[in-house]
């Protein structure tokens, strides 16, 4: 086996854990009105609700530059107004933490990306990572937005519209618990067939679901350890797990859970 394919192996096994990038300059274009700009910061703010969600197993932050609050959004509406007009104290405080959230990126190294005639050293650091933009423009509607770094034009992989997280629903680590009722009991272990018997699956499905997120891969499958029994949830189709418990795991399997349950 070459190489290359030992690398692709190795990632194969490895959980990527990714960073979410806000794209500033998705802020520095403005709307046509004040209700329009109202709409889309919602939905902007909705998808960066749902990237922090427990489900979304690969995204370990969203980091973003400094964004000007005092910039007009619309006609005479400042985004800092627009904040404000949020309902909830709860909904302001993590749109303004989100856009406050100075981090340092490529900008250290020189950087920049360039999107159509605007500049930004944060955006460079969507590369291997996944952008967050707001639909200010028809540059940011696709799932991929196409930019300038360091002379390389470069397609990023970018999150606008709802639909976008389905699309990247494997890069963003989703997992969605399906109850195999047919095969795990929850009760007790069930012959399905002939010489077959299922270990039974004693977690209520919000439950499972919950231990599902915080499972981790351990040679090609995701395991968890909860109330001292040991899980192991199994791939069936896309992003859809099935779950059960398994009193016959491994002592490699065991140490490693007891250390990441602890």
């Amino acid at each position: 086996m070459n190489g290359i394919m030992l690398f692709w192996n190795y990632c194969k096994r490895q959980v990527i854990k990714i960073i979410a990038v806000i794209n500033d300059i998705s802020f520095q274009y403005s709307f046509t009105t004040k209700k329009y700009a109202i709409e889309y910061v919602h939905k902007f703010l909705d998808i960066c609700k749902q990237i922090k969600r427990e489900e979304v197993t690969s995204v370990h932050e969203i980091k973003t530059g400094v964004i000007d609050t005092q910039k007009e959004i619309s006609p005479d509406f400042k985004l800092i107004q627009l904040i404000q007009s949020f309902q909830t104290r709860e909904e302001r405080s993590f749109l303004l933490s989100l856009l406050t959230n100075k981090g340092t990126y490529y900008s250290e190294q020189g950087q920049t990306c360039r999107i159509a005639e605007k500049e930004s050293s944060v955006c460079a650091y969507a590369i291997d990572n996944i952008l967050i933009s707001l639909l200010s423009n028809a540059l940011f509607e696709m799932p991929v937005v196409m930019a300038d770094i360091a002379g390389e034009t470069i397609s990023l992989k970018n999150l606008s519209k709802a639909e976008h997280i389905n699309y990247y629903r494997k890069e963003l680590g989703l997992r969605r618990y399906i109850a195999n009722d047919r095969k795990h009991k929850y009760d007790r272990e069930n012959s399905y067939g002939k010489g077959k018997t299922g270990s039974r699956m004693d977690l209520h499905d919000e439950e499972a679901q919950e231990l599902l997120n915080k499972a981790v891969e351990i040679k090609g499958r995701l395991y968890a350890k909860k109330n001292g029994y040991y899980y192991a949830f199994q791939n069936e189709r896309d992003i859809d797990y099935h779950g059960y418990r398994v009193d016959d795991a491994g002592d490699d399997i065991k140490s490693r859970l007891d250390k990441e349950f602890s």
